[in-house]
């Protein structure tokens, strides 16, 4: 293992599978709430589902891939930084958007998790996108 992959720190692959078990396992317990099978109040559903989806979503960023050689992990930290800029600047464009448009565009209590999922969400598609075109 050369510098550069000993400096960056992966979770190994087999966390891939506890990601997606995770994923599978909240979107499974809020199936059930939805369709009444399990009496859970809809605030504590929605706090397991988007802590379950971004636990899940921050292993599936932190795990190797079953190729991971130095350009891959350029990749990577190309498809963070890219993904740190977007959430950036839409927390710094939304407001005037809103103020533009009257709120028609932009949604108003997004919130922190809506900003994380939508930042890991862009982040997954720079990595498949810059990892296919390389």
């Amino acid at each position: 293992m050369n510098k550069t992959q000993d400096n960056l720190r992966l979770l190994p692959r087999r966390f891939k599978k506890l990601a997606y078990s995770l994923l599978a396992l909240s979107i499974l317990l809020i199936t059930l709430s939805v369709t009444k099978v399990i009496a859970i109040d809809d605030e504590i559903a929605k706090t397991i589902l988007s802590s379950g989806v971004l636990l899940s979503f921050l292993l599936l960023a932190l795990t190797r891939d079953k190729i991971e050689d130095e350009l891959t992990l350029v990749i990577r930290l190309k498809a963070l930084a890219s993904s740190f800029i977007f959430g950036v600047g839409y927390v710094v464009v939304s407001p005037f958007v809103s103020l533009l448009f009257d709120g028609e565009f932009i949604v108003e209590d997004m919130g922190i998790e809506g900003l994380l999922l939508t930042m890991f969400l862009f982040y997954f598609g720079m990595f498949g996108l810059m990892k296919r075109n390389r």
